[in-house]
């Protein structure tokens, strides 16, 4: 007799999942950060010399603000820094002559912002192409194998909403995990709340509840590095 998984999505995506959600925190926000490097590395050592690539890093002002420090972190390529950043530096120059003449007549907090561009960071398309491919596959697995989520830590707060607004049968196992998930924390803060009063803190901490501040955020906020977009 074949084993559930058998039956299953059976390519690379899939894949990928099943063991994504065996390993601490959301399986999506893992993955998709993921890809992001990926893109980071390729962009570095590969695409540095794509036209297209090039254009759009040139017109949307470079990487966005998290994507562009992920860059400086994780590419490491002074001369891919330079070739990108040759051409975003010489057209924020164009922008600043362009835009600077005539009186001023908006408070500061307008001007902000005025030379952002409707260019997307590739790295951000690299990432919500990532989250729906793994949020779609994710759904896929688990309507076949529904014990996948057994010892997963659900998903977090982005992207269990985006399940629940996917609907149908399929998202409800998902959306149950990250409510039980979500019972669990909240009774270690309510104990993590507890134990501040001056009459409870000589009780010890348990793992879960020295652990849980940070998972919490995590939760609400995303994997660190995921850009809300």
């Amino acid at each position: 007799m074949s084993s559930v998984s058998s039956v299953g999505p059976r390519d690379a995506t899939a894949f990928e999942v099943r063991e994504a959600l065996a390993l601490p925190g959301c399986a999506v926000c893992r993955l998709s950060l993921r890809s992001v490097s990926r893109l980071i590395g390729s962009i570095a050592y590969e695409q540095v010399n794509d036209l297209g690539l090039r254009q759009q890093l040139r017109r949307g002002g470079g990487f966005c603000n998290a994507h562009a420090h992920q860059w400086l972190e994780e590419a490491r390529s002074v001369l891919g820094t330079a070739l990108i950043y040759r051409d975003v530096l010489n057209t924020a120059l164009n922008e600043i002559d362009v835009n600077a003449v005539g009186p001023q007549r908006r408070r500061l907090r307008g001007l902000l912002g005025g030379g952002q561009t409707d260019v997307r960071c590739p790295a951000c398309d690299a990432q919500a192409d990532a989250e729906e491919r793994y949020l779609l596959a994710l759904v896929a697995v688990v309507s076949v194998e529904p014990q996948r989520l057994e010892n997963s830590d659900g998903l977090c707060r982005r992207h269990t909403l985006a399940v629940a607004r996917l609907g149908g049968p399929n998202a409800e196992p998902i959306v149950n995990r990250t409510r039980t998930v979500l019972a669990q924390m909240l009774a270690d803060l309510d104990e993590v709340i507890r134990k501040e009063d001056y009459r409870f803190r000589e009780e010890p901490r348990t793992d879960s509840e020295r652990s849980v501040p940070t998972r919490a955020v995590t939760w609400a906020a995303g994997a660190r590095g995921l850009v809300d977009i």
